[in-house]
């Protein structure tokens, strides 16, 4: 798959309806950070109040979908303010499939966590004497009174394990990269989605990380902008935060977030069609058009 040519095509795209196309974007991320107004709290109610809160936008990110796909599609014309909430207006539609998606990231993360953390407890525990109850119990408090006194060789490798911790979890969110995609065109929903996700990216992960790779650069300077703000204003712990994460995410839809999402879209309507279209093998639902 030719990322270029992926991205060439999205930077002309763009370009079609821009500014309802971004005043759409533009929504979705203050959207998204709604429920952050509510993660103030350590005690128990406030907990139980985050995670409703969390649940209910758990589908928000559906508006990047159906957004995206209109422009791929040659539909810009329709693209309207709506498209920015259709994560609650088709709330019980999309909850599930959602929500299962989710559950199998985190699940699978924990379990590749839990894997690696043993494993390096064993190094670390058995070189540096931290008692692998610690790790397993994840004691960060007393892992990182112990990495303090760790030699660069036994830092290096706990630095590894969590690096490849990281590409384990991205490498499993890739897998599920096609979830919301099959949902909107083709009506897949719950685990038949997630399944027929997995087998539509195989064969085209390093693609799809190639492709997140070369915004890699516009997302680290949008998360170095906003610490930057961030740290500026901690005098304001709640507001300043949310400032900070405001700014940066007007910035993204500015710079470099149209091209990302219509890059993605693009992905998918490339895999689609070459498993489904071309050669007709999908046996499923009546497909979206």
């Amino acid at each position: 798959m030719n990322i270029q040519k992926i991205k060439a095509r999205a930077g002309q795209i763009q370009n079609l309806n821009r500014a309802q196309y971004m005043r759409i974007l533009l929504m979705l991320v203050l959207l998204e950070l709604i429920p952050n107004l509510f993660d103030i709290g350590e005690d128990i109610l406030s907990r139980l109040l985050y995670l409703i809160i969390s649940i209910a936008f758990i589908a928000v990110a559906h508006g990047y979908v159906i957004s995206s796909l209109k422009m791929v599609r040659n539909q810009s014309q329709m693209l309207a303010d709506d498209d920015a909430f259709v994560g609650f207006k088709r709330f019980k539609e999309l909850f599930s499939t959602y929500l299962l998606t989710n559950i199998v990231t985190i699940v699978l993360g924990m379990v590749a966590m839990f894997i690696l953390t043993v494993f390096l407890g064993i190094i670390i525990g058995s070189t540096a004497g931290l008692p692998s109850e610690a790790v397993l119990l994840n004691d960060y408090t007393q892992i990182v009174s112990y990495l303090t006194n760790l030699p660069v060789s036994i830092l290096a490798t706990f630095m590894l394990f969590y690096l490849l911790l990281i590409v384990i979890v991205f490498v499993i969110s890739s897998y599920m990269f096609a979830v919301p995609y099959l949902l909107e065109r083709y009506h897949m929903t719950n685990l038949n989605a997630i399944k027929e996700s997995f087998r539509l990216m195989k064969g085209h992960i390093l693609d799809f990380i190639k492709l997140n790779l070369s915004f890699l650069g516009w997302m680290v300077l949008i998360i170095l902008v906003q610490s930057f703000i961030g740290g500026f204003l901690a005098f304001l712990p709640v507001l300043g935060s949310l400032i900070a994460a405001i700014i940066a995410g007007v910035i993204s839809v500015y710079t470099y977030m149209p091209r990302y999402q219509l890059s993605r879209a693009i992905f998918f309507e490339e895999l689609a069609y070459y498993r489904y279209e071309q050669n007709q093998s999908y046996d499923g639902d009546e497909q979206h058009v």
